[in-house]
């Protein structure tokens, strides 16, 4: 026992080296931020982090050392590092302040956006019909909180926006508007008619939760409907940070959103519908489980475990869904009679082919 001691004794001392080693890792990553910041150089260099992924996992075959264990290890330094970048130098926001009303504000995403604008140093002001913030100013009518604000930030469910639009409009609102709407085109029509009323209008989509706590790797599709200086402007909230913008037209955003929400839910949903009506509980399940159906499980997991409201609406009110079902419907059926049809070369070539899809973009 006294050996076996004395061995882990020497664990914990190396153990101790080990955090000292990555503390002084990211006290260097720390400025490497700051200097990156100072040139314009943008938080995220994908070069760069594949040479030290690349250099790691070399080092690892030199010790012995399993490859996949370093690149886990090395991958969350990275994510840590990049992390304290971007609290540091890429929170910041550099253009006029501005008194921005949230129209739904205690919502999930309403609160998320509340914070960060917040940070920033804008004044967050909130209207909902739920009730109030313990944090920020509120207002009992949407009519007053119109008034005091410069630009209004709808983050209600997208089901109401046309009737949310039209208020503003009636209130003869001159600001900014912008929306985070999941799908645009429930509201396109009040969204032009908000235009012509003299609304500086735009709308963007983050691709992101409310709890993601930094905007490092995320991503907000910006959907210009046809007033530049608002896009600009929406987008300038965002400049400072280490978001990335993808410029979308509201109908290439449902079109593409179409396949990255709602058929990713659907197939999950299906998923754990046919486990519920299978024959095992999840436990049992989860006892034998390969690594395949954890990593599935945590996606399905995920998506079941959310807003079914939410989710719902975006399959009710996605303009392609006839399109989206017709081929998931056909393409079920494809492999599925590949399979019974004892057609093996038709299997294996859609997985081939599937396979250089994704290769080819690598």
């Amino acid at each position: 026992m006294k050996e076996i001691e004395k061995l882990r004794e020497e664990v914990r001392k190396v153990d101790k080296e080990i955090i000292k080693l990555i503390g002084k890792r990211l006290s260097i990553t720390k400025k490497i931020g700051g200097k990156k910041k100072e040139k314009g150089i943008p938080l995220r260099d994908w070069k760069v982090e594949k040479e030290v992924i690349k250099n790691a996992l070399e080092a690892a075959s030199e010790a012995g050392l399993s490859r996949e264990l370093i690149k886990t290890i090395i991958q969350n330094i990275v994510t840590e590092s990049k992390l304290q970048q971007e609290i540091l130098y890429y929170s910041s926001f550099s253009g006029d302040k501005e008194d921005i009303l949230i129209i739904g504000g205690l919502g999930e995403m309403g609160k998320w956006f509340a914070n960060f604008l917040s940070n920033q140093g804008h004044n967050v002001l909130i209207y909902d019909i739920k009730g109030k913030s313990k944090h920020f100013k509120n207002y009992d009518n949407l009519d007053k909180g119109l008034k005091e604000a410069s630009c209004i930030l709808i983050a209600t469910p997208f089901e109401i926006m046309p009737e949310i639009i039209e208020k503003i409009i009636s209130s003869e609102f001159k600001g900014t508007v912008f929306d985070i709407a999941s799908l645009k085109d429930h509201s396109k029509d009040s969204i032009r008619k908000a235009l012509k009323s003299g609304i500086s209008y735009t709308s963007i989509h983050p691709m992101f939760g409310p709890k993601v706590s930094t905007l490092s790797d995320r991503i907000i599709c910006i959907c210009d409907c046809g007033d530049t200086k608002a896009t600009e402007k929406v987008k300038n909230f965002f400049k400072d940070t280490s978001a990335t913008l993808v410029q979308l037209s509201l109908e290439e955003h449902d079109r593409v959103i179409s396949y990255i929400l709602a058929l990713s839910h659907i197939i999950n949903i299906i998923f754990m519908k046919i486990l519920m009506d299978g024959d095992y509980e999840y436990s049992e399940l989860k006892n034998l489980a390969s690594t395949t159906f954890i990593s599935q499980m945590g996606t399905a997991k995920g998506v079941i475990m959310e807003n079914p409201e939410l989710y719902y609406a975006i399959q009710k009110f996605n303009p392609f869904k006839s399109k989206l079902y017709d081929s998931l419907e056909k393409v079920i059926k494809h492999v599925i009679d590949s399979i019974i049809n004892d057609n093996k070369e038709d299997f294996i070539k859609i997985m081939q082919e599937g396979k250089k899809w994704i290769q080819k973009e690598e």
